[in-house]
């Protein structure tokens, strides 16, 4: 069609670390952006350069050259230099769906510093994309998505495709084509610059220019640099490489407008584009246009037939079927776990514990304007970059994360320490003081706080310290009513605390340290409930105990019997339905002879289903009873020896930390394991006996993701398909009467196996081979960071339930599970709310709660709440503040005002959530 328009978007794809560490990188980002910077001011025949939808390398750049920010501004104004929408490229499946709204959040406030925002969805960076992609985008005001991970020609014949996300959002997207995004800069452009097809990736010495390389011993590894190129220029390929592009993708596109990607990973600009578009233009008579995503997406909004586009429905995980689309190289769900564990209990931190308290700590007359918890979200988001959260870029990369994780978690403890001692002092003990008692300064009391949406009566492990000089060599634990707590004392141990105070020098404390277990009930949502310690000279052991031994130990509690077999396995049975689970929580290794982003399995595969473990009774009262399955499997060393006839062996110790607690509907595991071996995956599996079940159910972000557990005839494709799936806190199986749940900590790997007992197998650790291909191999197997090696640790929980995974309450156990209530020990506290209050609870527990924060805005007494609802269906609720409101505002996910809304009272609204939705609601109080 000669009324093609052919949109030429030069671009980088800048991964801020993947090959080399942040420092080094940024030095060749400062050459890129230099570069960029000096084209566009010498050259306004250049149309416009992209910087791969984000914003971070604004910071990164003018960290170190501040001059150039008014220059940047201008060109941002212009349109010549884009950025954002996001903050980080990051990978949507590693992080939470809160993380995904700081960080768009975020790159919406660079931008805007920086002179605006590109309002494109242009999404390469990610294994996959979200199912709630389209919502978060249209809550942004952006309007069309691009992306090629997840999705191929088969689900999508057509480049353009409707996808509509969990909630119902519809939006026209893009998948590219053949390349997707880089098929002018393979095709044309190398071509025309430096003479090379796109196959081509040797560079001969004898082509000119001037290799840099150092030659000593402490840089001799690095890569080899260009420092002065051949200016080379060839327009004879013009047309045969254009005419070539053309052949292969024009019918690609359902409108006239063809996208053509000048960019690759770390590259940058050169001036001779304009030549190359003006050559093609006169040469071919074609309609070239040297252009942008903003450009380009306005026109296919005005060209495209939405009526005539497949529709493609929920995430987009799709492996690659043909070469007219790319691949999902999805398996960096557990390339270094240790990474998604520590990011998991950094937003925990983050966003359960410091945030919402600090708000309502600042709602009780606490300063709280600080930049505390900015800087926490920047440090998360900056781990969030895909190739980081990913796994699978160098050690020295993943050494800064976690260096950025601990940094994250220290705020965010202090932050909500902070909030917490101005908030205790709100409550008032007096109720737990009888009057008749004698005034004399010896009363202690525990402050329980809630970090969940649900009233909740749970057994915790308690630290209790009894001033020396009261201690009877006993206590109780007693609430208001005057009710006597269920205790279980583990140890009695002298401890001496230092003693910190701003206007006297350090003291100490001396105490007697009780750790126990404790029974605490009806801690309201969201909120902090005070119980009275007292000392008392009386024995703690157990009437009762969970563990019975005969002859294997025997757990029960209410609601769950739990057998440890002779191999280390678990039956389960849960009493309400009588169901039971067999021979649960076995070990299961197999070799890994793949690489981050794919997984190959190898033999030998090793199991423990016919293990002989030591088992041991730990722990066992009646509050909670821990039982050790200490297995050694005997693995072997690495590959090499996995592919030898006569590998070396070693073994390797993996126990197996099984507790049970008083009227717990579920079974908690720690799992703690030594790896002395490399290329290998380990994963524990749990086998349902749901023959029924037809999907899984995987939380993700914002969502519950339903996955059918069919797999087709793939074997043709270029790429087959990952039946392991990624996962947040759960994946839940169910056969419409019964259920069973795996809760996770941080955990992002699961599978659901084709075996007749439907066993959900959940990775544990994945150790393999660091060797990447950019051009030349890069074998970098002598750092071990990818092998996981050393101590190792786990949690995860089986739970049984009745129904599907919303009958069941499985989130509500997943919270609890996941975010624990903690535990603040004070003196007498005189403040004007009782002994208990709750400050947020949202009545329908179907809805989920997300973020309690500062508005973008910065107003005083004014906050953002954010709720979503995962069902499938509508749901209404009341949300309750422990504060007065003076008025709300329903508002986008870019905290643009929609509409008010009316309170139901001095301290309440209410909301309507259609099926999937995400709210946002600004707060401001009285």
């Amino acid at each position: 069609m000669e009324n093609n328009v052919y949109h030429v978007i030069s671009n980088t794809h800048w991964d801020r670390e993947w090959r080399f560490p942040f420092q080094r990188n940024r030095q060749m980002l400062t050459d890129m952006m230099d570069a960029v910077l000096g084209i566009l001011e010498s050259d306004p025949e250049y149309r416009a350069y992209h910087l791969d939808s984000q914003s971070i390398v604004l910071r990164d750049y003018l960290e170190v050259k501040p001059h150039k920010k008014e220059q940047i501004i201008q060109f941002v104004k212009e349109n010549r230099l884009l950025i954002g929408p996001w903050y980080i490229l990051p990978d949507q499946f590693q992080v939470g769906g809160e993380n995904h709204v700081r960080n768009l959040l975020l790159g919406h406030k660079v931008c805007a510093e920086h002179g605006g925002v590109s309002k494109i969805g242009y999404s390469p960076f990610s294994w996959g994309q979200i199912s709630q992609l389209p919502q978060l985008y249209k809550q942004f005001n952006i309007d069309l998505i691009m992306f090629y991970r997840g999705i191929n020609a088969l689900e999508s014949p057509r480049s353009e495709f409707m996808w509509e996300g969990a909630d119902g959002t519809r939006m026209v997207s893009s998948r590219f084509s053949t390349m997707p995004r880089y098929n002018f800069y393979f095709y044309i452009y190398r071509n025309a610059v430096h003479n090379e097809d796109p196959w081509e990736v040797e560079y001969k010495w004898s082509k000119g220019g001037t290799p840099f390389h150092f030659a000593d011993r402490q840089q001799q590894d690095e890569d080899f640099f260009i420092v002065a190129p051949v200016e080379g220029y060839y327009p004879e390929t013009l047309e045969p490489w254009a005419n070539r592009l053309r052949e292969e993708q024009d019918h690609d596109f359902t409108t006239p407008h063809k996208i053509w990607m000048e960019g690759h990973d770390s590259s940058g600009p050169n001036g001779k584009t304009v030549q190359i578009i003006k050559d093609i233009k006169e040469k071919m008579n074609l309609d070239v246009r040297h252009s942008t995503l903003l450009e380009y997406a306005k026109h296919i909004a005005e060209s495209v037939n939405e009526e005539e586009l497949s529709l493609v429905t929920g995430e987009r995980r799709s492996a690659q079927a043909n070469r007219r689309s790319g691949n999902l190289y999805g398996y960096t769900t557990s390339a270094r776990m240790y990474l998604k564990q520590k990011n998991f209990d950094a937003e925990r931190w983050l966003q359960f514990y410091a945030e919402p308290f600090n708000v309502f700590s600042g709602l009780q007359g606490r300063d709280i304007r600080d930049q505390y918890l900015d800087i926490a979200w920047e440090k998360v988001l900056q781990n969030a970059a895909h190739d980081s959260i990913g796994g699978c870029s160098l050690d020295a990369i993943h050494d800064d994360m976690m260096h950025r994780y601990k940094e994250v978690i220290e705020i965010s403890r202090g932050v909500f320490e902070r909030a917490m001692k101005h908030s205790v002092l709100q409550l008032n003990t007096d109720r737990l003081v009888d009057p008749s008692e004698e005034q004399v300064n010896d009363k202690v009391f525990l402050v329980a706080v809630n970090p969940n949406n649900s009233n909740r009566t749970t057994v915790v492990e308690a630290y209790l310290d009894i001033p020396v000089e009261f201690d009877q060599e006993g206590f109780e634990i007693v609430d208001e009513d005057g009710k006597v707590l269920n205790c279980q004392l583990i140890e009695r141990m002298p401890q001496q605390h230092v003693l910190e105070q701003m206007t006297n020098r350090p003291m100490f404390f001396d105490m007697v340290r009780y750790r126990a277990y404790v029974e605490l009930t009806d801690l309201p949502a969201f909120g902090m409930k005070a119980f009275r310690i007292k000392p008392k000279a009386l024995v703690l052991e157990p009437k009762d105990r969970l563990v019975t031994v005969l002859s294997q130990p025997v757990m029960e509690n209410s609601f769950l019997k739990v057998t440890i077999n002779a191999n280390g396995t678990l039956n389960v049975i849960e009493k309400l339905s009588g169901t039971e689970y067999n021979e649960i929580a076995y070990l299961y290794d197999e070799g890994e002879a793949g690489h981050a982003w794919v997984n190959t399995p190898t033999a030998p595969f090793v199991t423990t289903e016919k293990a002989k473990p030591e088992i041991e009774v730990l722990e066992n009262g009646a509050l909670s009873a821990t039982v050790a399955i200490r297995h050694t499997l005997s693995l072997y060393n690495n590959l090499s020896d996995r592919k030898a006839e006569n590998g070396n062996v070693t073994d390797v110790p993996v126990t197996l930390l099984v507790t049970l607690t008083k009227n717990a509907k579920r079974v908690d595991f720690q799992i703690e394991m030594d790896n002395k071996v490399e290329s290998h995956r380990l994963r524990i599996m749990f086998p349902t006996g749901l023959t029924g079940a037809t999907h899984s159910f995987g939380e993700g972000q914002f969502d519950v993701v339903k996955r059918s557990l069919e797999r087709p005839d793939t074997t043709e494709w270029v790429e087959q398909p990952m039946y392991d799936f990624p996962m947040h806190q759960f994946v839940d199986l169910t056969d419409g009467k019964k259920g069973a749940a795996i809760l996770v900590d941080g955990l992002k790997e699961y599978e659901v196996l084709e075996d007749q007992d439907k066993t959900i197998a959940i990775t544990l650790l994945r150790g393999f081979e660091f060797i990447i291909n950019p051009a030349a191999e890069q074998d970098y197997t002598h750092e071990k960071g990818s092998q996981c090696l050393g101590k190792q640790s786990f949690r995860l929980s089986f739970y049984p339930h009745q129904g599907d995974w919303t009958e069941g309450n499985v989130y509500t156990e997943a919270l609890d599970f996941n975010y624990e209530v903690r535990l603040i020990q004070t003196g007498p506290l005189n403040g004007n709310l009782g002994t208990s209050t709750s400050f947020l609870n949202i009545e329908n527990k179907d809805i989920q709660f997300s973020a309690l924060k500062k508005a973008e805005s910065d107003q005083e007494r004014t906050a953002v709440l954010r709720i979503f609802n995962p069902t499938e269906a509508t749901q209404k609720t009341a949300v309750n503040f422990g504060f007065e409101l003076a008025s709300a505002t329903l508002m986008t996910l870019e905290e643009k005002e929609i509409e008010n809304l009316q309170l139901s009272g001095q301290q309440s609204f209410e909301l309507e959530l259609g099926a999937k939705k995400i709210v946002t609601v600004k707060v401001e109080f009285k």
